[in-house]
């Protein structure tokens, strides 16, 4: 039973709405709703059905939202009473995927201390992480920071737009958005920052993006794109490493991200900033 699906649970029952809990944790919807789904299937009970005004447990879910929320905090307090045994040059960093990729490779490998490595598809689920002292300190986008924990920006980079090479933009230097809205599209399977952006940027100039695939992580996107299935959004980080592949890419004027680094303390999140900062 995976800890994570119980705070999703508990917060769900504690706020009576999917949407205000998800708020609440900096999850999407669709993965709070599937953690309250995996749970369930786990429990083999349903735990809440929806009302007009919003979802209420289940007389399931009631007994088990009075059981586990003392053991939700039990294995808080467990976590924190730990923590002292900690090895102090052991450090536990999180990334998303495309930073733990192409970012923070060559900078890690010269920390003087030992350190794992967890990649996190969502800025939500590493900050969760974070927060529950899983992880010493996380890279994230900066949109999804708040002074409940110490951060900074590392860099702002812009989004690019991946095609194949025969796409009628290869003789375009830039796009816009707006030049995209009707472009067939490949994106990653929820959750995804990325895939989240997309669609609340694309919503706010009044359109809705034209997905044509979505592919799971372990799959490899740009493969869809070369068979000339759609095009891609991906980070400049990742689009300044495809120059191997059959595909071009373009930088999306008005669309950007800010990646920052976020940490359990102000002392160890100034001493990575530092290290990070200066090996750019």
């Amino acid at each position: 039973m995976n800890t994570e699906w119980l705070h999703s649970f508990a917060e769900a029952a504690k706020l009576k709405s999917f949407s205000k809990a998800s708020k609440e944790l900096n999850l999407s919807q669709p993965a709070l709703s599937k953690h309250i789904r995996n749970l369930e299937h786990d429990l083999d009970v349903t735990l809440f059905y929806r009302t007009s005004g919003g979802t209420e447990l289940t007389e399931a879910g009631e007994r088990f939202y009075t059981r586990i929320v003392p053991v939700i905090s039990d294995l808080a307090s467990i976590r924190r009473e730990l923590r002292q045994y900690r090895q102090t040059d052991q450090l536990a960093l999180g990334s998303l995927p495309s930073l733990a990729t192409y970012y923070l490779p060559s900078r890690i490998k010269a920390l003087q201390s030992s350190h794992t490595l967890m990649i996190q598809n969502t800025s939500g689920d590493l900050l969760q992480s974070l927060k529950e002292g899983r992880l010493d300190s996380v890279l994230v986008d900066t949109l999804y920071t708040d002074d409940s924990v110490w951060h900074c920006e590392l860099f702002t980079e812009c989004y690019y737009a991946v095609f194949s090479a025969d796409h009628r933009f290869r003789s375009k230097t830039t796009v816009t958005l707006a030049d995209l809205c009707g472009e067939p599209l490949i994106v990653h399977q929820a959750p995804c920052d990325t895939r989240s952006h997309i669609y609340s940027q694309m919503e706010a100039l009044g359109h809705h993006p034209h997905i044509v695939n979505e592919v799971s992580f372990g799959d490899f996107i740009f493969g869809y794109v070369m068979a000339g299935m759609g095009f891609a959004i991906v980070p400049e980080i990742v689009a300044k490493n495809i120059g191997h592949l059959n595909l071009f890419a373009l930088p999306i004027v008005d669309f950007n991200r800010s990646v920052s680094l976020a940490a359990k303390s102000g002392k160890l999140g100034t001493q990575l900033s530092s290290f990070l900062l200066s090996t750019d």
